[in-house]
């Protein structure tokens, strides 16, 4: 076996290739993370509801909401990983995406396929289903998990959606349904007989807000334990150079740069840590800061890109400042945004009519989006005046056109927010 001399030690290049393909599974996403930064109590919250399914029999129905490279997927894996170890195979978990399982059909096939149920082309939805919801005292609880669950209301007809949700209530076979999706509007486009009908919960995962948090993600990330290789004095000299990366003024640099500009932070930093990562062999045992500061110079981003990249909450948040800017209020506050947000959504509830339901952003979480804006330098400071945070006053940094380019091209908008331009 070849060898690398460090020093006084001597790394063996099994050491070498088993923590970097860790790596690389990790920042690829095919592997659990040991630990959730900054998603503690979402963690906790969804466990305890899945918990509940599979040692009490209860069934649930929870929505988890969140902005793309939040960690939904991170965290629902990594609660059914802490269900799996402790109740071994107790449980069933069903994985659907509403971007693969398109329609009624599919659907109810790729359920019935990983169910192990054999079902006929003849049988309608409720024969189906029915076979479902039938158990008995020792059936396994069942964990069904929807990928895209935006897509997949929109792409199922509506009875389809309806008699999914109510499988949920069986009493013989205790069931929790878990939809991911990043869409806001989810709740209205949920038909109206689902939501009357059927309690649920949702649960709203929130990226790294702060510097602080996003560090410490990311250094979790590229930190390995002695479970990887049997060589503890390599684990212990890589977490040691990790720690003096993060050290590195030009590697700190790279990561405020990552935080301020990209809306997706923790897969940018994934991408730009899988060249440095898969750089290491048996002559660099060890990641450097030269082969970072490398490829960052190659992933930086444009504000065109980061308008693109934006999602819906912070898009409301530019709709609100446009809307004032069309009274001539060339400097706002968060207050005033919030304000001009939540007029705009009630009028047009009470126009439509009472069908209409549109669920309003929660004020704490759109005051996150408008510090997020922020730090992207979409707004700035309009002064240097020491005021409370919601009454600091702000201005904008892009034209209104830009605003209405990016609103009238993103198809996957609701259309409310697109009239609101017009």
């Amino acid at each position: 076996m070849s060898s690398k001399k460090y020093k006084k030690y001597t790394w063996s290049e099994e050491s070498i290739a088993k923590t970097r393909k860790t790596l690389k599974e990790r920042l690829s996403g095919h592997a659990i993370p040991q630990t959730l930064v900054g998603l503690e109590k979402n963690s906790k919250d969804l466990y305890e509801l899945l918990n509940r399914t599979v040692a009490f029999g209860e069934s649930n129905t929870c929505i988890l909401i969140g902005p793309s490279g939040c960690g939904k997927t991170a965290l629902v894996n990594k609660v059914i990983q802490e269900l799996s170890e402790k109740y071994d195979d107790d449980f069933c978990t069903v994985y659907l995406n509403g971007l693969f399982q398109t329609n009624d059909t599919i659907a109810r096939k790729q359920l019935a396929r990983q169910l192990g149920i054999q079902i006929r082309q003849d049988q309608t939805d409720l024969e189906v289903f029915d076979l479902f919801k039938s158990g008995n005292e020792a059936t396994k609880p069942i964990v069904i998990i929807i990928y895209n669950f935006d897509e997949f209301v929109k792409n199922c007809t509506k009875p389809f959606v309806y008699n999914f949700f109510n499988i949920t209530t069986s009493k013989n076979c205790p069931m929790a349904l878990i939809g991911i999706t990043r869409k806001l509007s989810i709740f209205t486009d949920l038909p109206s007989n689902i939501l009357s009908r059927n309690s649920y919960s949702h649960i709203n995962v929130e990226r790294p807000y702060t510097i602080k948090i996003f560090t410490k993600l990311a250094k979790s990330i590229l930190t390995v334990d002695n479970s990887i290789t049997n060589d503890k004095e390599y684990c212990k000299m890589f977490n040691k150079k990790i720690q003096e990366l993060f050290e590195n003024k030009s590697f700190k640099n790279i990561i405020e740069r990552i935080f301020n500009n990209s809306t997706d932070i923790v897969r940018t930093f994934h991408k730009i840590s899988f060249g440095p990562v898969g750089k290491m062999n048996i002559e660099q045992p060890f990641i450097i800061p030269s082969d970072f500061i490398e490829v960052a110079m190659q992933q930086e981003v444009n504000i065109d890109k980061i308008l693109q990249d934006l999602h819906e909450p912070q898009l409301w948040i530019l709709l609100a400042i446009y809307s004032l800017s069309g009274r001539d209020c060339n400097v706002f506050n968060f207050a005033m945004v919030y304000n001009e947000y939540t007029n705009y959504i009630k009028s047009y509830i009470k126009e439509s009519g009472s069908r209409f339901k549109q669920k309003l952003i929660k004020e704490h979480l759109l005051r996150a989006e408008f510090e997020f804006l922020e730090q992207r330098a979409i707004i700035r400071k309009a002064d240097s005046k020491d005021l409370p945070k919601d009454f600091r006053m702000m201005r904008l940094t892009i034209l209104p056109e830009q605003i209405i380019d990016v609103v009238s091209n993103n198809n996957r908008l609701p259309s409310l927010m697109r009239q609101w331009i017009s």
